[in-house]
């Protein structure tokens, strides 16, 4: 059956999408003051139902301009060429062990190109809302937690050396994470929804594709703050290069967070579940601090310009504000509540929105 699945998901050649009335991506939210008018802007369409998009969660575009999707209702993962052209393709890939490496997922979090390894292109991260179930198949154990990829179309979903499918690296001391940040490197930064902790994740060296050595890992939990997930929500976390400030969108404490990367210092040693790792502790006296309150459960998260983008999931409402956390301008999208999930501020400046319920991935556009 597996084999079936995967070969539905893998188009022998691209798909091509028909694309109308193309206009000019800018961002629409974040220029202004107030409530934007929603009659002002459009919503370019992407990809939705027509192309089996089903329960999509996050999005995330690599240093070549390509729109990855995360599609929770199958584990598979869009990859869209040329996003919102004319002349725009897409493929629909599943990972051949993505029961486990791509359970559930729920966010992902793509290096620049800086960021680019010799050996497998530019890289990403996932992670999944998931206490590691096999979909269903099997007892919650908790062995979950962020997982290394490559953006490499001839690796990611292709290369299944060992029967692990392609991923690169994982560590598994975080179920059911529903936000994830790329630092530096393979340093991440996981919103951990079980335990209720922010974790920074160093995978150091991966293990090469399809292999399972994570003995090199560092982890650390950090003591403060404490974040509370919502369940099928997103808590997304985004890193101001610039700074080295985390963001992090608290769903259930309707804040959202700033986090100094670069302070505190390593705390008593933890034992890890079920795997090996080079340390793992908590970290403890990280600068941090409450840069907006009184949201109504956000969720996704995006930075462009100076300025922050928040999607209250509660209500389908896009805000902008400063760095310093005061209200730019928002926009109601009408989506109502339960439908934003990853918002992200792509190659062209223009903001993009998954709309869950839709479901479907939009542009935001200025009429």
């Amino acid at each position: 059956m597996l084999f079936l699945v995967v070969f539905a998901c893998t188009p022998e050649t691209v798909e091509e999408t028909e694309k109308e009335g193309a206009t000019l991506p800018t961002t629409a939210l974040g220029t202004g003051e107030g409530e934007l008018d929603p009659e002002s802007v459009d919503y370019t369409y992407i990809l939705g139902d027509e192309e089996q998009l089903s329960d999509p969660r996050d999005l995330g575009f690599d240093p070549d301009g390509n729109l990855w999707i995360a599609n929770r209702d199958d584990d598979c993962t869009f990859i869209v060429f040329d996003a919102g052209e004319e002349n725009q393709s897409y493929y629909r890939q599943k990972d051949f062990a993505a029961e486990h490496f791509m359970e559930e997922t729920s966010a992902f979090a793509f290096e620049t190109a800086e960021g680019q390894d010799g050996d497998h292109g530019y890289e990403f991260g996932s992670c999944g809302e998931s206490r590691n179930t096999y979909n269903g198949r099997r007892r919650p154990d908790n062995f979950m937690g962020p997982v290394l990829w490559s953006a490499q179309i001839d690796i990611f979903a292709e290369e299944n050396p060992n029967g692990l499918g392609s991923h690169l690296d994982m560590l598994h001391q975080s179920p059911n994470c529903v936000g994830l940040a790329w630092e530096r490197n393979n340093v991440y930064w996981v919103f951990d929804g079980l335990a209720g902790n922010v974790v920074r994740y160093d995978f150091q060296d991966d293990h090469d594709v399809g292999q399972d050595d994570h003995s090199d890992g560092l982890v650390y939990r950090l003591s403060e703050p404490t974040v509370t997930r919502v369940e099928e929500a997103p808590g997304h976390m985004m890193i101001d290069p610039a700074t080295g400030i985390l963001y992090v969108a608290d769903t259930g404490g309707g804040r959202v967070l700033a986090l100094d990367t670069q302070s505190g210092e390593r705390g008593k040693e933890l034992r890890a579940r079920n795997e090996p790792l080079e340390d793992y502790a908590e970290w403890d006296g990280v600068e941090w601090q409450e840069l907006v309150t009184g949201l109504s459960e956000p969720g996704g998260l995006a930075l462009g310009n100076g300025v922050l983008y928040v999607a209250e999931w509660g209500t389908g409402i896009i805000r902008a504000f400063d760095l310093g956390g005061n209200r730019v301008q928002a926009l109601d999208t009408g989506a109502g509540a339960g439908a934003i999930y990853g918002i992200e501020i792509g190659p062209d400046g223009a903001l993009w929105v998954v709309d869950n319920a839709a479901p479907g991935v939009f542009r935001v556009d200025p009429i």
